[in-house]
């Protein structure tokens, strides 16, 4: 839990800075000549959330508000990739929520309402589809198709961590992760990164051969065993994990552990 804050608290910060985006985020998302709205108005707000001084914090934990209000009333009339963006910038506001404070080292307790719009933005996006239909067939969609459908999903499973690690550090019940079992498991650093269509489009059919058909599915983290070995097909998947997926890797078994008396 507190490696997950520790992380967790950066993604508005990486944001802010510039230099690369945080794992929610693809390249693409952020270029000058395809960002849209919701992410330009976020990546401003992170800016001043990274910024902020005594003085102007309250300022700013009010306009994040202000920001997942609108995003909570607008976003069933947004198209596909707006829903997205909105689902991205969303998932980082509730980050800056966790921590309002310029100095603060605590995780601040968010309005419970917050997470219940976020579930109800979550199923909405879920109903919209998160697997592709090429992905189904184990056939290579097309580069634009698979970031979409890819984000989205990280999306998801970005906020999942988030509530998770708030909800352990809080003592309050967490997002079922059954609920994500359908889903592939977040992909591979090398296809999340390639940075054309060419290189992505080689890599991709490197990456289903190596699969044989049958791609590491978010259900198979259930069956992974305590201890310091992996069956293959695990290993074989946290090979190529990125970050969010060692993130995700790192929870696997916490919820079965034994408390200490």
């Amino acid at each position: 839990m507190r490696t997950l804050l520790r992380v967790i608290k950066t993604w508005p910060h990486i944001l802010a800075k510039g230099f690369q985006t945080p794992p929610v985020l693809h390249h693409t998302h952020c270029n000058p000549k395809t960002i849209l709205q919701p992410i330009q108005d976020c990546i401003t707000i992170a800016k001043a959330w990274a910024a902020q001084t005594v003085h102007n914090t309250e300022t700013v934990r009010i306009v994040i508000v202000r920001e997942m209000r609108s995003l909570f009333s607008s976003y069933r009339t947004l198209d596909e990739r707006h829903l997205l963006a909105a689902l991205q910038a969303l998932t980082m506001y509730t980050i800056m929520l966790m921590y309002p404070g310029c100095s603060q080292l605590s995780v601040s307790v968010v309005d419970p309402s917050v997470f219940l719009c976020l579930r109800k933005v979550i199923a909405y996006v879920s109903s919209t589809g998160l697997i592709l239909t090429q992905e189904r067939d184990n056939v290579r969609p097309s580069w634009e198709s698979w970031i979409h459908i890819t984000a989205k999903r990280r999306a998801v499973f970005s906020l999942y961590l988030v509530h998770w690690s708030y909800a352990v550090y809080h003592d309050v019940e967490c997002f079922a992760c059954s609920q994500l079992g359908f889903m592939p498991a977040p992909a591979p650093k090398f296809l999340w990164h390639a940075q054309s269509r060419l290189e992505w489009q080689s890599l991709y059919k490197r990456w289903l051969e190596q699969w044989e058909g049958a791609p590491y599915m978010m259900r198979e983290f259930e069956a992974i065993q305590d201890g310091v070995n992996l069956e293959r097909r695990t290993e074989l998947w946290l090979e190529d994990a990125d970050e969010l997926g060692v993130l995700f890797f790192s929870i696997v078994n916490a919820t079965e552990r034994i408390k200490e008396a």
